[in-house]
């Protein structure tokens, strides 16, 4: 009887801990998001073949960095899912084909 009531009593602290939290995270900082859109061009252009690595990463780091100047303030919508919002997606696919571009 001990043992299912400290169950019990357990589980509606658990309750209420996860009751206190947000429902869901609807925006993140501008730091987040530029870390997505970093992440987003290292596995995109990780896959290419004939990528050199060695400058992937800058260039990655550039197309972030494109991306973000079209955003402002502090705190966005946050993806769904790990995918962008319109918006986010348009922004990063555009820098990281311009960071990419033949010359």
């Amino acid at each position: 009887m001990r043992v299912i009531s400290g169950v019990v009593a357990a589980v509606a602290l658990a309750a209420g801990v996860v009751g206190a939290l947000p429902a869901s995270a609807d925006t993140i900082s501008r730091d987040t998001l530029s870390r997505k859109f970093l992440d987003y061009c290292v596995n995109t252009q990780y896959r290419v073949e004939g990528i050199d690595r060695n400058s992937m990463i800058d260039r990655c780091r550039k197309a972030s960095q494109v991306a973000m100047t079209q955003f402002e303030g502090n705190s966005f919508d946050a993806p769904s899912r790990s995918k962008f919002t319109a918006e986010q997606d348009q922004a990063i696919r555009a820098a990281v084909a311009a960071a990419f571009a033949r010359k």
